[in-house]
């Protein structure tokens, strides 16, 4: 039976016992005077560590890191409807992504007496209404009897399959009242349905083990399921490709020969059975998201939003994936790695996969003397140098995660990401995530563009000690967007005239922004510095102290060569 706790206190203190009953370490927050009732019980109720950080789009992603990191459900404080609403660029990548979050807020009236508030939520509305497309459930606690019961509902729900983001809006008065007595109880997600059925699981047996072409993808379910090495089981048993999700470089092991790259870049008319396991696709808007059109199409996950809602699925199952990904290796018998199919496509894939391998290093190994600093050579530089079982929150979409050793051995690197693609999350992640594993080495790799979104998460990492070496690819240019301008076409890309896409007229210094907030770093301009930059920004790592690399690279593809903007003046 689960254990009950009698207390008494405000509000606020009821809503601290029941968050250190759900084991809440930290408050990811950023303070706010009519949520006093809660930030008072930080000195009556202890067990839980705030964690400042200075806007409220760094608290959200702060969260999102810590709950891909230590794999719980993160808790949030902002101020406020305007607070919440400041932070809803990164609410709409922990939405996006599934991530199990507890959002809250205090809550003014805007109504019973004056409906025009400052900060508070326009009038004819709700606090629930600002975030009810970006939150899985949302709910508000007027009375402070309620408070215990809404934040144990709140953390079931976030944390149940499919996950993802919820909201409470406490009132003043919910967090306020004095002497409530209250039960505080622990919630538990549900549990899902272990095994699918027998017919089901035949089917996708039988079409793996036949299929001329098939093609497994898998995306970021695997690593919430602890489902990595099942998947690679799978993998080997039926001799399947794995192609990721979009940028999902951490779902499969990169450097294994089955690895094919992201199914984005594939030609996916070829397959004749394609099997997704956790796979979160990110659709295009147009009729391409119908993928996989001569495929008999399996589809296994945790969200069934995302099962057969763009491209059908012949076989959908949605559980767990790690119990149904069990059950499908127990129907491999050791006789079925005999069949020609099987045999010839693991020649073939060895053979491929070793190739892959070798052309990619080459590649990034023909760069060594490109100055400024080529991105694949950065990127196979930090493989070879940085600390083993290193934890790489990225925010870098043109940048070289591909050539990083992610996996799931002990020494293998271990990716933490955003998919919904709203800029300004990786210094905040980096702090969660240090935070959620406080003994694995954590690098933040982030481009010039997205650091200047949240470069304020800089003075957090100060003010707690937490060792993270930001690498900061430096190439003064939203490069992503160049290149789609480039895909695009039109008068830019003849004119080779990019608007507003290159960052330099001033050139920011990242090291005197860290060094403004209170970490130390350097700039690194000639490929010949950059072994020695790596080895030291290791060796501060491992001292316990946050670190900053400026590395200035360059510009690759269309419009690379161009520093061309706009130019204007206010004043001569």
């Amino acid at each position: 039976m689960t254990a009950e706790t009698q207390v008494r206190g405000t509000g606020g203190e009821l809503l601290m016992h029941q968050l250190i009953a759900q084991g809440v370490d930290f408050a990811f927050t950023n303070t706010g005077s009519a949520e006093a009732g809660f930030f008072d019980a930080f000195l009556t109720v202890p067990g839980v560590q705030p964690i400042l950080l200075l806007n409220e789009s760094l608290v959200v992603s702060a969260a999102d890191g810590y709950a891909k990191s230590a794999k719980k459900t993160a808790f949030v404080n902002v101020h406020l409807a305007a607070g919440t609403r400041q932070g809803s660029g990164q609410l709409y990548n922990a939405y996006f992504d599934g991530t199990p979050m507890v959002v809250t807020s205090g809550m003014r009236d805007a109504g019973e007496f004056g409906d025009h508030n400052t900060l508070g939520v326009s009038s004819g509305y709700s606090s629930m209404s600002i975030v009810q497309d970006v939150t899985k459930k949302r709910w508000e606690v007027r009375d402070p009897r309620g408070v215990p019961m809404a934040t144990r509902r709140a953390f079931k729900e976030a944390s149940t399959m499919p996950s993802g983001p919820v909201y409470l809006a406490y009132s003043s008065n919910a967090l306020d009242s004095k002497n409530i007595d209250a039960t505080i109880i622990p919630s538990q997600p549900l549990e899902m349905a272990q095994h699918p059925s027998i017919d089901a699981l035949n089917q996708i047996h039988d079409a793996l083990l036949n299929a001329e072409n098939p093609l497994l993808v898998v995306g970021p379910d695997i690593q919430r399921a602890n489902a990595q090495y099942d998947v690679m089981e799978l993998a080997e048993n039926y001799a399947l490709p794995v192609s990721v999700g979009f940028f999902d470089y951490g779902s499969f092991p990169t450097a294994h020969t089955a690895f094919i790259g992201m199914v984005d870049t594939l030609d996916d008319s070829k397959y004749d059975v394609v099997c997704c396991i956790g796979y979160r696709p990110n659709t295009r808007g147009d009729p391409s998201d119908d993928r996989f059109s001569n495929a008999f199409k399996i589809g296994i996950g945790h969200d069934p939003d995302l099962l057969g809602n763009t491209f059908t699925l012949d076989v959908s199952i949605w559980s767990n994936v790690k119990h149904t990904v069990a059950a499908l290796n127990a129907l491999w018998r050791p006789a079925d790695a005999n069949l020609h199919q099987i045999s010839q496509r693991k020649t073939i894939l060895k053979k491929l996969g070793e190739q892959r391998l070798f052309q990619q290093k080459q590649n990034a190994l023909s760069h060594a003397y490109d100055n400024p600093i080529h991105p694949d050579f950065l990127g196979q530089r930090m493989a070879d140098t940085l600390a083993p079982n290193t934890m790489v929150v990225s925010e870098n979409f043109r940048a070289a995660d591909h050539l990083l050793p992610f996996g799931y051995e002990n020494n293998d690197w271990r990716l933490v990401r955003a998919y919904g693609g709203s800029l300004g999350y990786g210094v905040g992640s980096a702090i969660g995530a240090q935070l959620g594993s406080p003994d694995t080495p954590l690098v933040l790799s982030i481009g010039d563009g997205s650091v200047m979104y949240s470069s304020a998460g800089f003075w957090t990492m100060a003010r707690y000690n937490l060792p993270i070496l930001t690498i900061v690819w430096n190439n003064m240019n939203y490069q992503t967007v160049r290149t789609n301008f480039a895909s695009w076409g039109g008068n830019m890309k003849r004119e080779n005239k990019y608007p507003e896409t290159f960052l330099g007229d001033p050139a920011i210094d990242f090291v005197l922004l860290g060094k403004s907030q209170g970490i130390e770093g350097q700039h690194v301009r000639d490929p010949s510095e950059l072994d020695k930059a790596l080895k030291y920004g290791r060796e501060a790592q491992a001292a316990g102290e946050p670190y900053i690399l400026d590395i200035h690279i360059t510009n690759v593809g269309d419009g690379s060569d161009q520093t061309w903007h706009k130019s204007f003046k206010l004043t001569n």
